[in-house]
């Protein structure tokens, strides 16, 4: 479905409401969506899998979740699904092939792993869990009218824990281009994150916030494009390991846009 891009320089950055319902690959869904006290319709392509790898048996198994909400735009639906599927096409097709993928690897790998006679106590499960969905989090800006977006991907494949990452995508409303860095901010923004990220854990050098969280030991700040627009500030993101370690999780930090 096309929307026209006016709506979007009406609304101002738009904030979607989707339903939690799952269906199978046999078809297209249309959601109704929030937008402010309008509704408009988006369309919903999402699929659920429970299987079990040995037949009559309870484990090994695996559980794939896959939800994307489309804007009906081309150009802001093609980053979504190279974000999501890896490639840009036709999206019920691109979902089709990862689930497909998915179980193929997922099979193998946990048919691998199970053998006769194992422990009863043993409970490998796999899951993979993403979601492409309108932010709930972005607020309005008036200088760079956004529609934000959230991918999220939560996994466990084996190992001593899983996964959580977060990727947030913004779109302009005027021409649905992706907003980059550049546009909203001038600069290097590695010095203000440092300085935010000091004043918010009560330190005064990077030694002393090291020491205090584990923050940077793992890497350096960076000006990363992992942002979301909120208001007249950006909200950076860096996903576990990259600049810290797993058990200190993912780390967001607030700066002011300057442009």
């Amino acid at each position: 479905m096309k929307q026209l891009i006016s709506l979007f320089i009406l609304c101002g950055l738009l904030t979607f409401t989707a339903c939690d319902r799952f269906k199978k690959l046999s078809g297209w869904e249309r959601d109704s969506v929030v937008i402010d006290d309008l509704i408009r319709y988006g369309d919903t392509l999402s699929t659920e899998v429970k299987k079990s790898v040995i037949e009559g048996q309870e484990f090994p198994n695996y559980h794939i979740s896959v939800k994307v909400v489309l804007t009906g735009q081309d150009s802001i639906d093609e980053v979504i699904c190279e974000s999501v599927f890896g490639h840009s096409g036709d999206p019920k097709m691109l979902m089709q092939n990862l689930i497909d993928s998915l179980e193929r690897e997922f099979t193998q790998e946990l048919t691998e792993f199970y053998s006769p006679g194992v422990d009863d106590d043993d409970t490998m499960s796999y899951e993979y869990i993403a979601t492409c969905l309108p932010s709930n989090f972005a607020k309005p800006n008036t200088a760079h009218p956004a529609l934000s977006y959230e991918y999220a991907l939560e996994a466990y494949l084996g190992g001593a824990h899983g996964s959580y990452e977060v990727q947030y995508l913004n779109f302009s409303s005027n021409d649905g281009h992706r907003i980059r860095l550049a546009e909203v901010y001038e600069g290097d923004p590695c010095t203000a994150m440092m300085a935010k990220l000091l004043k918010d854990n009560g330190c005064k050098t990077k030694e002393e916030l090291m020491e205090k969280t584990d923050i940077l030991m793992t890497g350096d700040l960076y000006p990363t494009q992992n942002f979301l627009i909120v208001g007249d500030s950006l909200l950076f993101r860096f996903n576990a390991y990259e600049i810290a370690p797993y058990s200190s999780g993912a780390v967001e930090v607030m700066v002011p846009c300057n442009r």
